[in-house]
């Protein structure tokens, strides 16, 4: 029976297993894949239903490891066209932790747009999808999903960037976050951008651009 065991375990060691072994694998001896096929969503203006162009979203798949949350295991953003689409591309099979993937945040997207209140969208999941399934696919895929212009103070709009401004699947580390530096930049400095826009007292003392200010500088070392 071991010799059996051992067998399946060589094997796995060159080739990526399929949906069904990757489980066996990740049980039996840690070697845990996950990979995402792909998705496409619609951004659209609440109140006309016309497609929004420029809506930056950001999806991060965050995992667990020893029994706890550990940041991003993969991290994508994508920008909408004029059709308000928006595309992230298939990625995978990558080995992971056989902690798995946290369900709903696997991928959780947040989208940006000036002058449109911040959404976040999680991930649905089946009945009995478990934490280390291998494929990791947006079960949102394909539908449409509307913003709300905003119309509150700028108090509130530095709360909306406070939302979608910070990483949602929180890195446990600095080399996690420099492992996804370009989608991760390409959201904090529109998050930057706004801030510019805000009245300096605001642009001081939100505890946001403290913090973005400082990751921002982290990611820009990193990449010399």
């Amino acid at each position: 029976m071991w010799k059996i065991f051992a067998a399946i375990a060589i094997v796995g060691a060159f080739v990526a297993p399929r949906s069904a072994e990757a489980n066996l694998l990740c049980k039996w001896f840690g070697r845990c894949f996950y990979e995402s096929p792909g998705f496409r969503i619609r951004v659209v203006d609440k109140e006309t239903g016309q497609p929004l162009a420029d809506v930056h979203a950001l999806a991060e798949w965050a995992s667990y490891a020893v029994g706890r949350e550990n940041g991003p295991f993969m991290v994508q953003d994508a920008t909408s066209g004029p059709d308000g689409m928006l595309a992230f591309p298939p990625w995978g099979p990558m080995r992971g932790y056989r902690d798995g993937l946290v369900l709903n945040s696997d991928p959780v997207i947040t989208l940006l747009k000036p002058g449109y209140r911040t959404r976040v969208l999680n991930n649905a999941f089946p009945i009995g999808a478990r934490e280390t399934d291998r494929v990791r696919g947006f079960q949102q895929d394909g539908q449409t999903f509307a913003l709300e212009p905003f119309r509150g103070t700028d108090e509130q709009w530095a709360e909306e960037l406070w939302r979608v401004g910070r990483p949602m699947a929180a890195p446990s580390s600095d080399e996690l976050l420099l492992r996804f530096r370009e989608p991760y930049l390409s959201r904090l400095r529109r998050v930057w951008a706004e801030r510019e826009k805000l009245p300096q007292g605001l642009q001081s003392e939100a505890r946001i651009f403290q913090l973005i200010e400082g990751i921002i500088r982290l990611l820009e070392a990193g990449h010399r």
